[in-house]
This record gives structure tokens, sequence and C-alpha cells, in this order.
């Protein structure tokens, strides 16, 4: 029997531990409480993520405090009605980060005030919907699709971040008093600026440049506002008229852009040849693939991952670790008529094991190779030659690999473009990009993990759980 004495203790002591517990759980639960209130009240955050994704870079914060204009961003919805947690909460966020630097941020449901949308396009042209941001400053309007901030998800690569480039980009375009113009050149079989090309202008665009298309053949001449030209992937030749109206445009100071893909037809591109021997610059009628299994994707020799070259063009990109991806590529040459007034700048090569095979005759030919290379008049036109356009396509983007060699695509294009347009000192914003890492596991280091999660471990706590017991029952 147990005496009185001894029960009256032990009570006392059930009661103490009981108390101290229930005090204890009281004091966690109101701290909580006040925590939670302070951080509502005083709408704090805490970006713990490695990437940054809901934070300004420096870059953003940079660009956006030199604009001394009055800057809007409307977000077409009930602001109050957006989950936690949810993606578009993760935008409005970051939207509101711009805030702090002097940006106006409203939101507007178009179904309780219709009237927003016709103030912000009177026009009807750039197709408001419920759910966009608008950014607006003065009569400069840029629309921005809620999908596009998202970004591209990919479950074995993780997922890109786009809203801070595109919405930076936007505050600089309606900002800007003069906005250069990118002509993409239409009539060639080119790739189409808004069936394949949709990224890249998006990415032009984030870098405050409009994005239009444009025929030579129905032109007089290359328009004065084109700040850029660009040929995406022309499978036939330009007609002599074309040429006169090329040549005219790059010997006044013109930039333009090539990007060809290695063609399986022998059909020769001889106009554009010649405009670009002017160049000192060669397209070769091959296609090449690499036998560095580091610089290919798994099981396919002509999908590279290219190598750049380190130059004063490339360093700004340089720093970026990401690879360029060129599937299907074709050599370019550097001719080795050299002139004193041109500078040749070799971009992306390849390495010394690859191969190119010519289109006829089947010639195997050993690298390295040039992928794109770079030619420059002293203080006047700027020549950029790539053998591939499908890196920059929407189906290379939107690929199994796509997600991955997107970060190192869109860094790549906006160095480049920085430097034709001689803005080696503009901020570059890139997507953010989170990779999805995986732990390799062999068969017995399975084998091991299934033992300890289904046997070790529930022994274990069964064991922590005989012993709490067995102390508590002698209290």
């Amino acid at each position: 029997m147990i005496k009185v004495g001894k029960l009256k203790f032990m009570n006392k002591r059930s009661l103490k531990y009981g108390t101290n517990s229930i005090v204890l759980i009281v004091v966690v639960v109101a701290i909580a409480i006040v925590v939670n209130l302070l951080v509502g009240m005083g709408n704090f955050r805490m970006d713990l993520t490695a990437e940054k994704l809901y934070s300004l870079s420096d870059q953003s914060k940079d660009i956006v405090k030199k604009i001394k204009k009055d800057v809007t961003i409307y977000g077409l919805f009930d602001n109050a009605t957006i989950p936690g947690g949810s993606e578009y909460r993760e935008i409005t966020n970051l939207v509101n980060e711009y805030k702090g630097l002097g940006v106006k941020v409203k939101y507007v449901d178009p179904d309780k005030d219709p009237g927003t949308i016709t103030s912000l396009d009177p026009q009807k042209t750039l197709g408001l919907t419920k759910g966009d941001f608008v950014v607006k400053s003065g009569n400069k309007v840029r629309r921005l699709e809620a999908q596009d901030l998202y970004g591209q998800s990919d479950q074995q690569y993780g997922r890109t971040y786009s809203a801070e480039p595109l919405i930076t980009g936007a505050i600089k375009f309606v900002a800007s008093d003069v906005t250069p113009v990118a002509y993409f050149v239409e009539g060639h079989n080119e790739l189409s600026l808004k069936e394949d090309l949709t990224q890249v202008s998006k990415i032009l665009q984030s870098n405050n440049l409009e994005v239009k298309s444009l025929s030579l053949l129905t032109e007089k001449s290359v328009p004065d506002d084109c700040h850029l030209l660009i040929f995406v992937s022309p499978q036939k030749d330009l007609t002599d008229e074309e040429k006169i109206k090329l040549d005219a445009y790059v010997k006044k100071n013109g930039k333009v852009i090539f990007l060809f893909d290695s063609l399986e037809s022998s059909d020769k591109l001889t106009n554009f040849e010649d405009s670009l021997n002017y160049f000192n610059i060669g397209i070769n009628y091959d296609k090449v693939k690499e036998n560095d299994s580091d610089k290919h994707l798994p099981n396919d020799d002509y999908a590279l991952i290219a190598g750049l070259e380190e130059n004063d063009i490339n360093k700004a990109f340089s720093g970026a670790n990401y690879p360029v991806f060129m599937p299907d590529s074709r050599s370019i040459s550097i001719l080795k008529n050299q002139k004193d007034w041109l500078t040749n700048t070799q971009l992306i090569t390849t390495t010394n094991k690859a191969e190119s095979t010519n289109i006829v005759g089947g010639k195997i030919n050993k690298g390295p190779f040039n992928l794109a290379v770079a030619a420059e008049i002293s203080g006047g036109s700027k020549v950029l030659v790539f053998g591939n356009s499908k890196f920059l396509s929407d189906k290379a983007l939107a690929s199994q690999y796509g997600t991955y060699f997107q970060y190192g695509t869109n860094y790549f294009l906006t160095t480049v473009v920085n430097w034709m347009q001689d803005k080696t000192d503009e901020q570059t914003i890139s997507s953010k990009v989170v990779t999805t890492k995986a732990l390799p596991v062999t068969e017995s280091q399975t084998k091991v993990l299934s033992i300890v999660l289904i046997g070790v471990v529930p022994l274990l706590i069964l064991g922590c759980g005989l012993f709490v017991w067995s102390r508590r029952r002698h209290l």
C-alpha cells in the first residue's frame, strides 16, 4: 500500500509539473499571437530563398531609382481576394517591392470598375484582360500577362522566375523618351516572331527594345528608328534589291544579327555571303557534332553545349556559369582577308574534338569550330553571326532541357544585345532559376535506407516511448 504522505507528495509534484507545462504552453501561444499581430501590422517580409526570388536585385533598384518620371503599376484584379502562397501572391509581393523605389502600385478589379481598361487602353490595341498587370507613365503603357511573370516550370530541372526583368524592363520602357526598335526581317521563311520567338521578344522588351517585323521587299529602306536588324533562320537568299537595302543600312553604322541554321539543302545563300564578306565572315554549309561527351547532351552529339570565349564582349556573361545550348549548328568562319579597320571576335566555339560534315559531298572536317562570331568597324557598324537559331526558339526553350538552359540563353542574349547597342555598362537583369538537384541513390543504398526507415527508426521511437513511460510511472 502507498502511504498517505507519499501520495500527497506525488500529487504535489504532479500538480507542480502540470502547472509548469500549462504555463509554458500559454506563454508560447501568447508569444506566437503577439509576433503574428506585429508582423501583420507591419507587413514584414523576409526572403529566405537562396536565389532571392521574392526580392528585387540591386540592378533593378539602381535602374528604377534613376527614373524621374511618375510610373504606376496596375494590377487588374481584386488584390484582397488573392490567397496567400499562390503564384499571384508571389507576384504581388514582388510588385509591392517597387513601392519603396517611388513607383505607385494600384489594384483595380475591372468587374467593379469597367472603365479602368478603357482608360489604360483607349484604342484597344493591348488586349487587356482581368488578371493582367499594366505599367504606365504618361502616354506610354506596357501590358504584362501574369503567366509570363510566373516563368516556366520543369519537374526535372526546376523553375524560371521572369517577373523582375519583365517588370523592370516595362518600367524602363514607359519612362524612356526614346524607345529603340529591333526589327525582325521576314520574307525568307524565317522563324515567325509571333509564333516561334515569343520568349526572345520578351527578353528584348525587358531590355527596353520595342519589337517589330519588317519586310525588306516592301519597304524602301530600313526604317530610321531601327537600332537592331535581326534575321532568324532564313531559308532563302536575299534578292538583289534587298541586299542593296541591307548593305546601305549596315554601312551607315547599322547593327545586324544573323542567325543561320544548318540546312539540309544544297541551296546557297550567295547574297547573304557577299554582305558578310565585307565583315570578313563566312558561313559554312555543314553540320557540327561534338565528340567531347561533356559538351553535348546525352545520346545526341549534335545537341551542343557551347563554350564561350574569353573576351570583352563575353565578360559580362562569363560569371554567370550557365551554359548556352546550341542544337544542330553550322560553323562560321573568320576569313583570312585581314582588314585594319575591322575587328573580328570569336564568341562561341566547340572543342578540338568536334567534327563537321559538309552538306554536299559529306566531307568530314576537324574542329575546333566557331559557332558565333562578332565583327565591328571602329566607331561604326556591328554584326553578329550565329551558326544556330534554334537555341532562341520557343520550341527549344520549352523542351526537356529548356528550363535548365533558359537562364544562360537569356543572359547571353542580353549581353550581346547590349554590346550591339554600345551599352556595355548597362545593368543586366535576368530571370532567376531554381534548379532541382537530384540525389543519386544506388540499389544497395536504397536497401540500407529501407531498413533504417522501416525498421530502425520505428524501433528507436518505440524504445524512447517505453523509456519515457517507465520513468513517468515512477513519479
